[in-house]
């Protein structure tokens, strides 16, 4: 009697462990099945497939409430700051923080920016105490993470002097926004469509912002001496009007940039958002652009027949105004008195500008 029951016994446990095989098995093949399925995700967004997921929730045109106006004082604030930023005055880094309090969001982006230039990464403390203090949904919160993903990207190469670490630093960057370049470009195209469709969403998406961050990063790089810094694997900077304008700067000298700007702006016939991306990066070289630009006033003043559009005087007239410099004055001024009444409007407008020294940056996530 005790045997037979040893025995079913037995055969009891063995049925019972042949079933929990089975059932693990069956487990198993299915943990693979979705690691498997994960994978080919990644591989299908790393290879240009599936749809766009934004980072952060897309703008929609006209929403929300408008912006207050900037007073004097805090637009050449903000066009301080972020001069601070572009030349990479560390010294001035106790002036940059300090703008994070502001109230204004233009200026606290404009800070942000000027940090994650900077590489920032003793102002972390300060970006993350801005990160909970604003809602979920702030505009703000992007440019908290671009800047905290740049200056991490920063910190981790922070010279790059071959393509293998500018590389390098591109992915720490990417990982750090934590967005794939398949992502990066899918966002710039699904911008591009909305602004040809004349569709406004304020700033650009969050996938936009970093693409051209990273052209800003390959354009430094190839400053440094990285001769081939624009071969870099996978990113095509083509996708979004600004990054491809900031890489097709960045291969030139200052002289020639200051030019071909010059060349650009005075030629349009029709003003368009694209040109305030122009305007910014001519304003971005200060000083040195202004002779440059007067000299070419005074070219479309002697042959004014050749230039029977009012849109070229208007864009530089405002580019001198965001300048700041004083001595543009006379030649501005030269066209108060102009025939064609839109030529007289914006050279008082900014004649204003200058006089009263009010600076203005007209692309703020350039």
């Amino acid at each position: 009697m005790g045997q037979m029951f040893l025995a079913s016994l037995h055969c009891y446990l063995i049925r019972l462990i042949r079933r929990r095989e089975v059932i693990l098995v069956k487990k198993a093949r299915i943990i693979w099945l979705v690691i498997a399925l994960a994978a080919v995700a990644v591989g299908a967004d790393r290879l240009g497939f599936g749809p766009y997921y934004p980072r952060f929730p897309t703008p929609g045109g006209g929403s929300g409430a408008p912006h207050p106006p900037l007073t004097r004082e805090q637009s050449n604030f903000m066009a301080d700051i972020r001069a601070i930023g572009l030349y990479r005055d560390r010294s001035q880094m106790t002036k940059v923080r300090a703008a994070l309090k502001e109230e204004h969001p233009f200026i606290v982006i404009t800070a942000l920016q000027a940090l994650g230039r900077l590489g920032a990464s003793e102002a972390v403390e300060d970006i993350r105490a801005l990160q909970r203090r604003l809602p979920e949904g702030s505009e703000i919160q992007p440019f908290i993470s671009l800047a905290l993903a740049r200056i991490q990207a920063e910190g981790s190469v922070p010279q790059a002097f071959d393509r293998a670490r500018l590389q390098q630093k591109l992915q720490h960057f990417w990982d750090a926004a934590a967005v794939s370049v398949s992502q990066i470009h899918k966002g710039a195209a699904g911008y591009a469509v909305q602004r040809r469709a004349g569709q406004d969403q304020g700033f650009a998406p969050f996938e936009v912002q970093v693409l051209r961050q990273t052209a800003e990063i390959v354009c430094k790089a190839y400053e440094r001496g990285v001769g081939d810094a624009f071969a870099v694997r996978g990113v095509d900077f083509a996708w979004d009007h600004a990054a491809q304008l900031k890489a097709q700067l960045g291969q030139m000298s200052r002289e020639q940039r200051i030019q071909w700007l010059v060349d650009s702006l005075s030629k349009k016939q029709v003003g368009r958002w694209e040109e305030d991306y122009e305007m910014q990066a001519l304003a971005d070289e200060g000083r040195a652009a202004t002779q440059v630009i007067t000299g070419r006033l005074q070219q479309m003043s002697a042959h004014r027949d050749q230039y029977p559009h009012h849109v070229g005087f208007a864009l530089l007239f405002r580019t001198l105004a965001a300048i700041g410099d004083s001595n543009a004055i006379p030649i501005v001024n030269s066209f108060s008195s102009d025939d064609d009444r839109w030529v007289r409007y914006y050279s008082n407008q900014s004649l204003k500008d200058l006089k009263q020294g009010w600076r203005k940056v007209w692309a703020i996530d350039y």
